[in-house]
């Protein structure tokens, strides 16, 4: 260092010159300038994400923990005695409500110990959770993630912010998770009462195989309630929750295996079972899954419904309708309006009704086959353009017909016969690029039948059956309901003889001449036997012994006007509407029936 008088002396000069006074006093001012533009920044920053916190938190709903529940369930239709005969399902809405004391205990604590171990301390957001969460993203640069949310933000995201699989930006999804802590601090503070929030998540999550709820799963997994299920059990179903594609315990139970692993070691852990009881359920770790397979092919097997279930179910829609329900309306009203419908079906009868349709000696020998055939399939046309092709029963009957059986007319008298068919059919027809799409073949026994077992003081159909062979969907095609047949002498009855005696001032012991007769038209009309007449006969007579001379004479005389509205008044729905035809004609065809109404009948029930 120069520390000389004439270095000094410069130095000091240096120091009291203008121009460094003024460059000293400008960069202090210009650093604090900065300094204020960094807190203003900074303040207004804040003041912003304080502005867009409370935008967030004002936009979401206030809530309780009546709006926290599940509005869509299951509707159950239960015979005369209260078995149940048919669950119906929609999308999102295979769920049976039950309460804390139906829920075991080690369900419950399941849940507990894998989703949110400290439910019963935090407020509604887990703290912890949330730390822990950032400090994992964070240390393994975001390639891991782990869940933070507790078991009420799970319910609140399930049941009240529910478009959260529709998010596409950070932003939405940042905002929603805003929204569901604040809601679930709401939700704990003014329910106060963590056991009906822990049963409404379990009446609420999704457990796989189209099923929400504990009692959903507990039946599509087991085949029994809830309250039935053991620890082992009950540690496979809240393994589910977190992933229930990927953890499901039928098409994925070897990481189902893992993961059910891991609740009871939690639920070991955190003192909500005893070593002994680990055990227990470790040793069933083969077992349960097996039990599960078998539950599965039950419950497929069972979910195609009855005829009379099916009979039920549009029935209840006709009413909703009726009622002034919209189609739409009354079809979510039956399958995810949680109904319990209550059928007049008598469980005893039904089962001698399937018992003897399904017996095969109960019909002719050599039974035939009528095919339902659909075929789709990929290939390119003439200009190398891909197109799909549809085969209809129609254009495979035709393709037969015009390749050899000109009388070709889809029955076969195997179905080995019919498969070989088939098969023929699409060697010879496809072209050799065919790529099959999909396939439907459906072989119906002939002939076929339908029975309905009336209660005939009460209306009530006791038991129906719609066909005969297996049933193989629901609300199929069911001939006890939903086709139309000739009546026969039977509706001489109703048509006939019920309103000359209910109005005509006729009783049975009233007689007619069973004698020639003729319609208007002067064609005579006929009876079933062939040897003459029987001369005079009362209305009894004609009605035991079905005599058509005497039926027509008796409509004539109380007029065919009135047994119409005798018929319509019956709730017959397929009556052709030509009275005045009917007047005109003296309409008792000689098969028994007028002809304006003998085209079509309905069954009606109660």
């Amino acid at each position: 260092m120069n520390y000389s008088k004439k270095s000094v002396k410069a130095k000091k000069k240096k120091l009291q010159s203008s121009s460094t006074r003024w460059g000293r006093k400008f960069l202090l001012t210009f650093m604090k300038a900065l300094l204020i533009f960094f807190l203003a920044v900074g303040i207004i920053g804040i003041s912003g994400g304080i502005g867009v916190f409370k935008g967030i938190i004002d936009s979401a709903p206030t809530i309780n923990l009546e709006d926290a529940t599940p509005s869509r369930f299951s509707s159950f239709i239960y015979d005369s005695k209260g078995n149940q005969i048919a669950k119906l399902v929609a999308e999102n809405s295979n769920r049976v409500p039950v309460t804390m004391d139906q829920i075991p205990q080690d369900l419950a604590d399941a849940f507990v110990a894998i989703e949110d171990e400290r439910f019963y301390e935090h407020n509604g957001i887990d703290i912890k959770g949330i730390i822990r969460a950032g400090v994992v993203a964070v240390s393994t640069g975001f390639e891991r993630q782990e869940g933070a949310s507790t078991i009420t933000q799970q319910l609140i995201k399930n049941t009240v912010l529910t478009t959260w699989t529709q998010e596409k930006t950070l932003a939405e999804r940042l905002k929603r998770k805003f929204q569901e802590q604040y809601l679930a601090i709401q939700l704990e503070r003014d329910t106060n009462d963590k056991s009906k929030i822990l049963e409404q998540y379990m009446n609420t999550i999704n457990l796989g195989q189209n099923t929400l709820g504990v009692q959903a799963a507990s039946k599509r997994y087991f085949n029994k309630n809830v309250w039935e299920l053991t620890l082992s059990e009950c540690a496979t179903i809240a393994g589910i929750t977190q992933n229930p594609s990927k953890y499901n315990p039928i098409s994925h139970p070897e990481d189902n295996v893992k993961r059910r692993e891991k609740v009871l070691n939690n639920m070991l852990e955190q003192g909500y079972i005893t070593q002994a009881e680990y055990d227990e359920a470790k040793a069933d770790s083969e077992a349960v899954y097996d039990r599960i397979q078998t539950a599965n092919v039950e419950v497929e097997e069972s979910s195609i419904d009855s005829y009379y279930a099916d009979a039920v179910k549009e029935a209840v829609l006709e009413d909703l309708i009726q009622a002034g329900y919209t189609e739409t309306q009354a079809y979510v009203m039956v399958y995810s309006g949680g109904l319990s419908i209550y059928a007049a079906q008598d469980p005893d009868i039904q089962k001698i009704c399937d018992e003897v349709c399904s017996n095969e000696e109960n019909y002719p020998e050599g039974t035939r086959w009528l095919l339902s055939y659909k075929l789709t399939y990929r290939t390119k046309n003439e200009k190398d353009e891909e197109e799909i092709v549809n085969i209809s029963s129609e254009m495979f009957r035709k393709y037969q017909q015009d390749n050899g059986d000109s009388s070709f007319n889809l029955l076969y008298n195997s179905k080995d016969d019919a498969y070989i068919s088939i098969e023929n059919y699409k060697q010879a027809a496809l072209p050799a690029d065919a790529e099959i799409i999909g396939e439907n073949i459906s072989l119906t026994p002939q002939p076929q039948i339908s029975l309905v077992i009336m209660d005939q003081s009460t209306g009530y159909v006791a038991a129906m059956v719609g066909g005969r062979g297996t049933k193989e969907g629901n609300r199929t095609l069911n001939r006890a309901t939903d086709t139309v047949r000739q009546p026969g002498s039977t509706f001489k009855i109703v048509s006939t003889y019920a309103p000359a005696l209910d109005s005509a001032g006729m009783t049975l012991a009233d007689v007619e001449v069973d004698g020639p007769f003729n319609y208007d038209s002067g064609r005579p009309v006929s009876n079933w036997y062939t040897t003459g007449y029987r001369g005079i006969c009362s209305l009894r007579d004609g009605i035991r012994d079905s005599l058509n001379i005497v039926t027509v004479k008796a409509l004539t005389q109380i007029t065919p006007r009135l047994g119409y509205e005798y018929l319509l008044n019956f709730g017959f729905t397929t009556l052709v509407d030509g009275v005045e035809k009917m007047e005109r004609s003296t309409p008792i065809s000689p098969s028994h029936l007028p002809s304006a109404v003998s085209q079509t009948v309905s069954q009606t029930w109660n």
